[in-house]
C-alpha cells in the first residue's frame, strides 16, 4: 500500500453557534430564560440591563393586535423587531431534543455492605418517595444490619409505591455472607410499610388497601365491611352488580354503598402522593378583547431586559480589542439577537394560532378547532420543528383561563358540517354530564347518541376514554355516589 492524497468537493450542512443558541432559546420556558439571561449578565461585562427610560421601547416588542371579524382572520401589522434572520430557520431540517429531564435510577451496584442508611439518603432527589422513606427510617432504626435490609427492600419499590419483586427473589439476590432468613426480611418489610404514606411497600393492591384501612379509626362507619370486601371480594368489586356483592358480604345495599365510598377514598398508588414540586406558570402570551376584536401580545413580564453595553462597544471599536473581550462582545450580540428572534417567532406563532382558534376565544373549549404544527409552520413560513420548539413550555392567558400553547393543537374528529377536535368533544361530554338528571345518569352509549344528534359521531368506547380522562365516574358509580350522599344527608 502506497500513501497518497486526493481532493474531492462536496456540500455539507453545518449549524453555526449563533443558530444553535437561537434554537435553544426558542424552547426554554420563561423562567428558564430569565435564569439563563441572569447568569449571562453576571459573567459577561458587555451586557447590561436597560434603564427605566427604555421601558417604552421594551413594551413595543410585546405589542400586537389581532382583529377577528365574522370568524374570518384579517391581516395584522407585525411588531417591529429588528435584527431577525428569517433565513436562519430554513437551515433547520431536524428536531433537536434540548430537554434536560432526569429520571430516578436505582443503585449502580458496587460494594455497599459498609454503607450506612444515612449515607444512602443524600444520594436521592429530595422529592423522591424512596428518599423520604429512608429519611423516616433513619430516625427509628439504629441497627446496621436492619438498615441494610430496609435499604435493599426500598431499592425494589417502583414509582407507584409497590414492591416490584417477591421477597423470595429479593432474598436470593442478597449477598450470601449476610445470612438473612425470610422471617428477618419480612420484619424489615414491616418496618418499610410503617412509613408514610400508608400503603408504601405493599406487595399487591389488596395489601396496599388493607394497610390503609387498618390505619382508619375503629369506629368509622363502613370500616369493617370495607376491610372484608377488600380481603375476600376485591375481584368482584369491579362488577356491575353491587347487590350480588352485598349479599355475599351479608349487608344491605346502603351499608355496601358506605363501604364502597370508603374504599374509593383510599389511594391505590401511594407512590403518587409525593410528586415533583409544582412549577410557577407565568403566561408568555396575553390574549384579550371581546367577541370580534382580539389583541395578542407578549407578556412584558417574561421578556428579559438586556442589551449590549454601548459604551464598552464604542471603546472597543477604535482599537484592536483583546481576544477575550472580543469573544464576550460576540457572545453578548448573539444573545440579544437570539432573544429578538425568540420574541418575533413566538409572536408570529401565537397570532397564527389564534387566527385559527378564534371560535375558542368566543365559545371556550367547545369551539376548539383541530390544528396541526404543519399548518402553522406553512402559514408563518417556518419549519415544523421550529414551531414545535416555540410551543414547548409556553403558556397563554386567555379569557377562558391559562392554557399551554401546545393545547391549541388538538386531534381531529369528523362531524357533520366540518371537523371538530377532541378537546371540543371532551367539553361537550362534560356539559352533557353536568346537565343530566342525577337520579338517572346517562351511560356512555346515551352520551354517544346525544353527540351524534349534534353532528359528532364517536364510538361509545371513545366516550368512555374521554370520560375517564376527565375523571368522571361511569353511570353506575354516579348513581351509587348519589345514594350514598342522600344516605349521609338523611342521617
Amino acid at each position: 500500500m502506497n500513501p497518497g492524497m486526493k481532493m474531492q468537493s462536496g456540500q455539507s450542512q453545518t449549524m453555526t453557534p449563533q443558530l444553535l443558541q437561537s434554537i435553544r432559546l426558542l424552547q426554554l420556558s420563561s423562567l428558564e430564560l430569565e435564569q439563563e439571561v441572569r447568569q449571562t449578565l453576571e459573567t459577561n461585562v458587555m451586557l447590561e440591563e436597560p434603564d427605566d427610560c427604555d421601558d417604552d421601547e421594551h413594551a413595543q416588542i410585546a405589542a400586537g393586535e389581532l382583529t377577528l371579524q365574522d370568524a374570518v382572520p384579517t391581516d395584522c401589522t407585525e411588531a417591529a423587531v429588528t435584527g431577525c434572520d428569517e433565513a436562519a430557520f430554513d437551515k433547520v431540517d431536524a428536531d433537536f431534543d434540548w430537554s434536560n429531564s432526569e429520571s430516578w435510577s436505582g443503585s449502580e451496584g458496587g460494594d455497599s455492605e459498609g454503607e450506612s442508611l444515612e449515607a444512602r439518603t443524600p444520594a436521592r432527589n429530595s422529592e423522591d418517595l424512596r428518599m423520604r422513606a429512608l429519611a423516616q427510617l433513619r430516625h427509628i432504626i439504629d441497627n446496621e444490619r436492619e438498615q441494610r435490609l430496609v435499604s435493599a427492600l426500598i431499592e425494589q419499590i417502583d414509582d407507584n409505591g409497590y414492591l416490584a419483586e417477591t421477597l423470595s427473589d429479593i432474598l436470593a439476590e442478597l449477598p450470601s455472607e449476610w445470612a438473612v432468613e425470610m422471617d428477618e426480611l419480612e420484619a424489615a418489610l414491616a418496618r418499610v410499610q410503617s412509613v408514610e404514606p400508608t400503603g408504601f411497600g405493599a406487595r399487591n393492591l389488596r395489601e396496599c388497601l388493607l394497610l390503609q384501612i387498618d390505619e382508619l379509626p375503629q369506629r368509622m362507619p363502613g370500616r369493617r365491611t370495607a376491610r372484608r370486601l377488600v380481603a375476600e371480594y376485591l375481584e368482584q368489586l369491579g362488577g356491575r352488580d353491587p347487590a350480588a356483592v352485598a349479599s355475599l358480604v351479608g349487608c344491605t345495599l346502603d351499608h355496601f354503598g358506605v363501604a364502597m365510598r370508603l374504599i374509593r377514598a383510599l389511594n391505590p398508588k401511594p407512590g403518587s402522593t409525593v410528586r415533583e414540586p409544582a412549577q410557577n406558570v407565568v403566561p408568555d402570551v396575553l390574549v384579550s378583547g371581546n367577541g370580534y376584536a382580539w389583541k395578542v401580545e407578549l407578556n412584558p413580564a417574561t421578556l428579559p431586559r438586556v442589551r449590549v453595553n454601548t459604551r464598552y462597544e464604542q471603546l472597543m471599536s477604535g482599537r484592536a480589542p483583546h481576544r477575550a473581550l472580543r469573544d464576550k462582545l460576540l457572545e453578548a450580540r448573539w444573545l440579544v439577537h437570539g432573544l429578538e428572534m425568540r420574541y418575533d417567532t413566538l409572536l408570529k406563532t401565537a397570532r397564527a394560532v389564534f387566527e385559527a382558534q378564534c371560535e375558542f376565544l368566543r365559545r371556550g373549549e367547545e369551539g376548539m378547532a383541530p390544528l396541526t404544527l404543519r399548518e402553522i409552520a406553512a402559514q408563518i413560513g417556518m419549519h415544523e420543528s421550529t414551531v414545535c420548539r416555540v410551543v414547548a413550555n409556553k403558556y397563554v392567558q386567555t379569557p377562558w383561563g391559562i392554557y399551554a400553547l401546545k393545547a391549541f393543537f388538538p386531534s381531529q374528529i369528523a362531524r357533520t358540517g366540518g371537523d371538530t377536535s377532541g378537546t371540543a368533544v371532551r367539553a361537550m361530554i362534560r356539559r352533557i354530564v353536568d346537565g343530566e338528571n342525577r337520579a338517572t345518569p346517562l351511560c356512555d352509549g346515551a352520551i354517544a347518541a346525544l353527540l351524534a344528534r349534534a353532528g359528532v359521531r364517536v364510538a361509545r368506547r371513545t366516550v368512555a376514554k374521554y370520560r375517564e380522562a376527565m375523571k368522571i365516574p361511569p353511570a353506575t358509580e354516579r348513581v351509587q355516589l348519589l345514594r350514598v350522599a342522600n344516605l349521609s344527608f338523611a342521617r
